[in-house]
């Protein structure tokens, strides 16, 4: 009896060492579990860091103007040291090319969207497109990215020399101005080729035209203010077709 109970002693100690060897094992599992999350949360907390970093440099771009503005002005505004603006950038130039593309590379998409699918009609309503694309073009610009975005591409892209950009940068903002403008081109001339358009329309100067009311609004426009959105696009537009119509 007394050998039968060491037995099962000895087999219920040999238990508990397999359970206390298979512990850590088991723990490992478990942190390896809890530190994925943990890895996702640091990303995208240095996202949001980084957002919020180009957030606070674009209005410092657009109060002070890119040359300006320093780093350190940059830096107090997001509420971090100098030193860490290089941990999410590596240049001043990066954060002026990331508060004003998002703005930029919208509007070109949606207003070539627009354009292209009404040029693809048998039978495209020239007039219409025209407001459309006036139309998603002020939305893009002033209804679903920051005003600030809106005031730095305008002052640092059309009415700057750029002399503070590389060489990469320039070319990159000349290349989507040129696309969009080409854009509204390409919708005047085929509203003149079809009899829609006056026949001596300049079609380039006309997309000049227009763009140049549409970004002159970031001037004065607010959300809150006299005029809605809508109201400042159909005004726009109204007065682009007044020239245009045959």
């Amino acid at each position: 009896m007394a050998a039968g109970r060491a037995r099962r002693a000895s087999r219920s100690l040999e238990r508990r060492r397999t359970r206390g060897s298979d512990a850590p094992a088991l723990c490992r599992s478990q942190h390896r579990v809890r530190a994925r999350p943990e890895r996702v949360l640091r990303r995208r907390a240095e996202m949001n860091s980084r957002t919020d970093l180009i957030s606070a440099a674009t209005k410092v771009f657009a109060a002070r103007g890119y040359r300006a503005a320093s780093l350190r002005d940059i830096a107090e505004a997001a509420g971090i040291q100098r030193g860490s603006v290089y941990h999410h950038v590596t240049s001043k130039e990066e954060l002026l090319l990331e508060g004003m593309l998002p703005a930029l590379e919208q509007t070109t998409v949606e207003v070539e969207r627009v354009i292209e699918s009404v040029l693809a009609e048998e039978e495209p309503d020239y007039e219409a497109a025209l407001r459309q694309a006036i139309t998603v073009h002020m939305h893009c610009l002033y209804g679903n990215v920051s005003l600030e975005g809106v005031k730095v591409y305008l002052a640092e892209n059309l009415l700057a020399t750029h002399s503070d950009l590389t060489s990469e940068a320039k070319a990159r903002l000349r290349l989507l101005t040129k696309r969009h403008e080409l854009n509204f081109a390409r919708l005047y001339e085929a509203g003149v080729n079809a009899g829609v358009f006056r026949n001596e329309l300049d079609p380039l100067l006309e997309s000049y035209l227009v763009l140049g009311m549409c970004n002159w609004v970031s001037r004065w426009y607010r959300p809150d203010g006299r005029w809605s959105l809508d109201r400042v696009s159909d005004s726009i537009a109204a007065t682009a077709l007044a020239g245009a119509v045959a």
